[in-house]
C-alpha cells in the first residue's frame, strides 16, 4: 500500500485521478478530468482531499472527514516547510486512507459515513512547519 510509505519527513503526499488511457504508461495530471483524490502526511497521520464536480458542474476541493465531532486541530506535513491544519475527524491512518482511496478508485465518490467539508481556496490553507 502506497500510503504507507509516507513519512511525513521526505515523502508526503499521494494523488489517484482517472487517466483517460489507462494502457498508456506515460500519464500526465493533465491527462485526467477534473476530479483526484490526495493524501498528505505520514502513515499514522494523513488528511485526505478531494476535488469531486458539484450539481453546477463546478468542482470543488473538499477534506474528507468521519461524521463525529471535532474537537481540536492536528498540523499535518504537505512538505518539508509546510503543513495544513486539520480537524481531528478528519485525521486517518494509512490503512484507514486506503479504504477511501480504494471507494473512490471503484465509484469517483466518497462513500458514506465519510463527510466532506469544502476548502476555502481564495485562503491560505498551508502554515510553516
Amino acid at each position: 500500500m502506497m500510503l504507507g510509505h509516507l513519512d511525513g519527513q521526505e515523502k508526503f503526499t499521494y494523488v489517484i485521478w482517472r487517466a483517460p488511457n489507462p494502457e498508456s504508461i506515460i500519464v500526465t495530471p493533465q491527462d485526467g478530468g477534473d476530479g483526484f483524490m490526495q493524501a498528505a502526511g505520514s502513515a499514522d497521520q494523513v488528511t485526505v482531499e478531494v476535488r469531486l464536480a458539484g450539481p453546477d458542474g463546478e468542482t470543488r476541493l473538499y477534506t474528507v472527514g468521519r461524521p463525529e465531532p471535532a474537537d481540536e486541530t492536528t498540523l499535518i506535513p504537505i512538505s518539508q516547510t509546510r503543513a495544513v491544519r486539520v480537524f481531528s475527524n478528519e485525521v486517518f491512518t494509512a490503512d484507514e486512507a486506503a479504504v477511501i482511496f480504494y471507494t473512490y478508485y471503484l465509484t469517483d465518490a466518497v462513500a458514506q459515513p465519510y463527510v466532506l467539508r469544502e476548502l476555502d481556496l481564495s485562503q491560505e490553507l498551508s502554515e510553516q512547519r
